[in-house]
């Protein structure tokens, strides 16, 4: 993503959070949180999910679409990739309360459940532990034949991984607070694209 898409993306992002958006969708995922998760419904509900959070982004700027993150490529240092550096999604919480003081949502009052900056906690204090390499991601692909395999499969392993590693609000029912959550599943939805056309 150049400079210039990503500054018009994060302006689209700013319209939806003086919206109101993101508290709604943060509220949806935490209202449903016990029926999505740990399910056959996983992969369809998130996808959907996405799907609706692009379209309210298209109101604001039609050419809207969500990036991803593509985590396995950091996994070795996460903490060192260039999605959480200030230029684009910030890094670690910092003081007492963990709240991000760069990138995007630095000084944004997220106002679901209540009024609070955007919370990180690196789970290596200011480091994250390393996630899965891309070779055991693509293992996970090659030799899952169906959903009941696939999905446990991605789901306890990077998708569980790297809300554990940037925690705050991403350990929260209410992670799309952070929109780490949307670059996160956007590659989740991505991965089980790669599988279905396989």
């Amino acid at each position: 993503m150049t400079p210039a898409e990503w500054s018009r993306t994060a302006n689209t992002l700013k319209s939806m959070q003086d919206y109101g958006w993101f508290q709604w969708f943060a509220y949806l995922h935490a209202s449903n949180f016990n029926v999505i998760h740990n399910c056959e419904i996983f992969f369809p509900w998130h996808r959907r999910f996405l799907l609706d959070f692009e379209s309210v982004g298209r109101r604001f700027d039609s050419s809207f679409a969500l990036p991803y993150w593509d985590e396995v490529r950091d996994y070795a240092n996460p903490a060192a990739s260039a999605v959480l550096s200030p230029a684009y999604l910030g890094g670690n919480g910092a003081g007492s309360n963990q709240c991000v003081s760069n990138g995007l949502q630095s000084g944004w009052a997220m106002t679901y459940p209540r009024s609070h900056c955007l919370h990180r906690q690196f789970n290596n204090g200011n480091t994250i532990k390393p996630m899965y390499s891309p070779e055991y991601m693509q293992s996970i692909l090659s030799r899952s034949t169906d959903m009941a395999q696939l999905r446990p499969a991605i789901e306890y392993s990077l998708h569980g991984a790297v809300h554990l590693a940037l925690g705050g609000d991403m350990i929260q029912t209410y992670s799309p607070n952070d929109f780490a959550f949307w670059l996160h599943h956007a590659n989740i939805d991505r991965l089980w694209f790669v599988w279905q056309m396989q």
